[in-house]
C-alpha cells in the first residue's frame, strides 16, 4: 500500500505560524525579517488586515510592536514618484573587421573597378 503525502497545513495554521514568526522576530528586533514577514503576510492576507495583526502583536508584545512603531515613524521609506532610472547596456564598441586577405580572384575583380579618384570625379 502507498504512503499517503502529508496532509498541507490547514489556513488557519499557516496564520498562526506567521503570527509566531512575527512575534518571534519583534522579540529579537530582526528589522529585516520583520519587515519581509509583514509584506508575506499583505500579499497573502491583504493591506486590510494589517490592523487587526497590528493589535493581535501589541497585545502579545506590546514592548516590541511599540519598538516597530517608533521605528517606523522615525525612518519612513521614502516614496519617489519618478521610476528609477533605466540603465543601458555598455556594449563593447564595433570595430571594424580586419581587411581580408588579398586573395587572386580578388585582385583581378578589384582591377575591374574604377579607381577610387575616378569615382570622386564622377
Amino acid at each position: 500500500m502507498a504512503a499517503q503525502p502529508p496532509a498541507s497545513p490547514s489556513p488557519q495554521a499557516r496564520r498562526q505560524a506567521q503570527i509566531l514568526a512575527l512575534q518571534a522576530a519583534l522579540a529579537a528586533r530582526d528589522r529585516h525579517a520583520i519587515q519581509r514577514l509583514l509584506g508575506q503576510w499583505v500579499h497573502r492576507q491583504g493591506v486590510s488586515s494589517l490592523a487587526v495583526l497590528g493589535q493581535e502583536l501589541a497585545a502579545a508584545e506590546p514592548e516590541a510592536w511599540a519598538w516597530w512603531q517608533s521605528l517606523q515613524s522615525q525612518d519612513p521609506e521614502p516614496v519617489s514618484e519618478e521610476p528609477p532610472p533605466r540603465l543601458e547596456p555598455q556594449l563593447p564598441r564595433a570595430t571594424r573587421p580586419a581587411p581580408a586577405p588579398s586573395h587572386p580572384a580578388v585582385v583581378q575583380l578589384r582591377a575591374w573597378l574604377p579607381d577610387q579618384e575616378l569615382r570622386r570625379a564622377a
